[in-house]
């Protein structure tokens, strides 16, 4: 299983993990303070409005005959507890407690001590603690009749009377209050959330868009563009990681040029010495035939061709490309097709060519080194009276197809990747190859943007199919 903290991160994945959560933090904390702060002043608001019910009511209380009365007609008691949402209750009682107007057992089950008598008494004034009056007023929550209430108690006098006013309301507005000050919260907030989100991923999609650019810009680069990057049009923060990538490519380029110069020189130093060498051989050879020297001019030609399969695999690597243009592919073909022709006269094979005017972006150098190997390997491979067809064509989607059919054994499925690996030579393989040929094959394709397959041939052996992209515009 493998570790997560091990796995590479995206920057710009990184920046929203960093900056996300914060925001949303930052506006879930503002909603709910917003929430709380709203829903205390509409508390507050409906507090007063029970307080100014009390107030009214015991204004409506005066003397009679040295005792508190109140005249609370019914129409007057209408208008009083009248609400379109809302249930409210009252009760006032005298100075010994008696109920001067309103309905019993109102008061809250949590009440201060000296209201659960039958006779509440006058309120004492040295009360203190949670239960402790605040300007003659304390505001409670319980239950009426099952149903939560909210009330207020108030301790006034009216005519030298101590009088108890109690009103308290059901909770249906404040709840609905709550409610739409939740919805006038949470939609603003949803809205301001995702535009700061969007603003957000704007804003580092924007800040990485030069390393983006950069990343582009080396990307398009073939393998042996070199230029420095340039950091004068990037900001300060990727100017140093610019300057070290121009200072690796500096010393790439003086790496690879060393191996192109060595390449070269071993090439000049080897195949002068071969060339003379085999000429000697064949020379001795014409004057005495000696098994020997044969052997030894089959071993000079072995080594020969091992030397140009490695210039050509050197040339092919990534450092040692040239610039790519336009190849008239039939007519690299063409060019070519007499040293192939020859080579299948001594192997006693029938070599045919179908070829139809394409044009692909490349090396001609390389692309002939690609089609010589192919057409080599069907010819070495495939018994005497075979047949080898080499077959180029444009492809319907764009593109170039190019073919080397042979009648040869073929080559097993399991082992049609390994046959492109550097000196890959199967079991029971008796050919005089050095098992370069097909690895220089694909490390050419690959440098065209080309893909390979190797697939069964019509004629019972290996069909190989180079298949180029379209030209670029």
């Amino acid at each position: 299983m493998k570790n997560r903290s091990l796995q590479p991160h995206s920057l710009r994945q990184l920046l929203l993990a960093w900056l996300l959560p914060g925001v949303v933090l930052l506006l879930v904390a503002s909603g709910t303070s917003a929430y709380f702060v709203a829903s205390e002043n509409a508390g507050q608001a409906y507090d007063r409005s029970l307080l100014n019910l009390a107030l009214a009511l015991s204004n409506q209380v005066h003397s009679q005959n040295g005792r508190p009365v109140i005249d609370l007609q019914p129409q007057g008691r209408q208008i009083l507890v009248t609400d379109k949402f809302d249930r409210i209750h009252f009760a006032v009682y005298g100075p010994h407690g008696e109920l001067l107007a309103g309905e019993e057992g109102i008061f809250p089950e949590d009440a201060p001590s000296f209201f659960q008598g039958s006779s509440p008494g006058l309120f004492p004034k040295d009360i203190s603690g949670p239960d402790a009056f605040a300007d003659g007023t304390l505001f409670f929550d319980s239950r009426i009749k099952g149903r939560e209430v909210r009330g207020v108690i108030l301790l006034t006098q009216k005519d030298n009377h101590e009088l108890t006013v109690v009103v308290a309301e059901t909770l249906t507005k404040r709840e609905t209050q709550v409610g739409e000050i939740l919805l006038s919260i949470i939609v603003p907030e949803f809205l301001l959330s995702a535009a700061t989100i969007a603003l957000i991923m704007f804003g580092v999609s924007s800040g990485l868009r030069p390393l983006d650019a950069l990343r582009s810009q080396l990307a398009r680069r073939s393998p042996t563009d070199l230029r420095p990057v340039g950091a004068d049009n990037l900001p300060s923060e990727l100017q140093p990681l610019a300057i070290e990538i121009d200072r690796l490519l500096q010393r790439l380029d003086v790496a690879l040029g060393a191996q192109r110069h060595f390449v070269s020189d071993a090439a000049h130093q080897l195949r002068t010495p071969i060339a003379a060498l085999q000429a000697q051989v064949e020379s001795a050879l014409q004057e005495r035939d000696d098994p020997r020297l044969s052997a030894i001019l089959s071993a000079v030609r072995r080594l020969a061709r091992l030397v140009n399969q490695l210039l050509a695999l050197a040339r092919a690597e990534p450092g040692g490309m040239p610039v790519l243009r336009p190849v008239e592919l039939q007519a690299l073909i063409h060019d070519h097709a007499d040293t192939w022709m020859q080579l299948a006269v001594e192997h006693d094979i029938d070599l045919g060519f179908e070829l139809e005017a394409v044009t692909v972006t490349g090396t001609a150098i390389l692309l002939r080194e690609l089609v010589g190997n192919l057409v080599d390997n069907a010819i070495r491979y495939t018994p005497a009276g075979g047949q080898v067809t080499v077959r180029c064509a444009p492809r319907a989607g764009g593109g170039a197809l190019l073919a080397v059919e042979d009648s040869g054994p073929g080559i097993p499925p399991e082992l049609r990747e390994r046959v492109f690996e550097r000196f890959f030579r199967a079991s029971g393989d008796t050919s005089d190859g050095c098992g370069l040929g097909l690895a220089i094959v694909r490390q050419i394709a690959e440098q065209h943007g080309a893909r390979i397959h190797i697939a069964d041939a019509a004629a019972g052996g290996t069909l190989f199919e180079v298949i180029f992209p379209p030209p670029a515009a």
